[in-house]
């Protein structure tokens, strides 16, 4: 007799759903170790396709996010999820938010402690009041700052990834499952798409 405490539902799909999440969330901490921070953003969606109760993956994300932020060379404020210059209220509110989410202690992922540092520099550099005032001085000049509402974009869709080519080492496959059922009910159907490391 079954354990009605199991941690997978009976539902063979609904299994196949949960694993394919593990596996997917698996892959995108190893993308994340090879500095392919777009891929594993993605991977780390799909995840959250597969299973939108797998925990911690909106906070995998996040960490992928920020250190991909500081690749780009984006400014301390995009670093916190903002598109412009913003008050040091609004500032502090929203480090202490990814604080929460990225510390080590409360994110698993390989990225967490990377980006817990990233924001803490931010946070350190823009609530000197002095430094901030400068720095503001200096961003108001240019195009992306000029005209623009304070937005905070951290928990957005993520950005489109590179597509996979053969010289960058990586192997994609998807696979579809159909489920049979009985005359006059709807069909099941499930694709799954892994990513793999060459």
């Amino acid at each position: 007799m079954a354990s009605s405490t199991c941690s997978f539902p009976h539902d063979p799909l609904a299994n196949l759903a949960k694993l394919a999440a593990v596996k997917a969330l698996d892959t995108a901490e190893e993308f994340f170790k090879l500095q392919y921070f777009e891929l594993a953003i993605m991977q780390a969606m799909v995840a959250k396709e597969f299973d939108p109760d797998l925990q911690g993956v909106d906070h995998f994300i996040l960490a992928y996010q920020i250190h991909k932020a500081v690749a780009e060379k984006k400014d301390r404020y995009h670093i916190l999820g903002f598109q412009q210059v913003t008050d040091y209220v609004t500032i502090k509110k929203q480090y202490k938010e990814l604080a929460r989410f990225v510390h080590p202690d409360k994110n698993s992922s390989v990225a967490a402690e990377g980006a817990f540092k990233h924001i803490q520099a931010a946070w350190d550099f823009l609530s000197d009041p002095a430094k901030k005032k400068a720095y503001d001085k200096s961003l108001r000049s240019t195009p992306q700052f000029q005209g623009s509402n304070v937005k905070n974009t951290r928990k957005r869709a993520c950005p489109k990834g590179k597509t996979a080519t053969a010289g960058d080492g990586l192997f994609k496959k998807t696979i579809k499952i159909m489920r049979t059922t009985a005359a006059g009910q709807n069909t099941c159907c499930m694709r799954i798409s892994v990513c793999r490391v060459a």
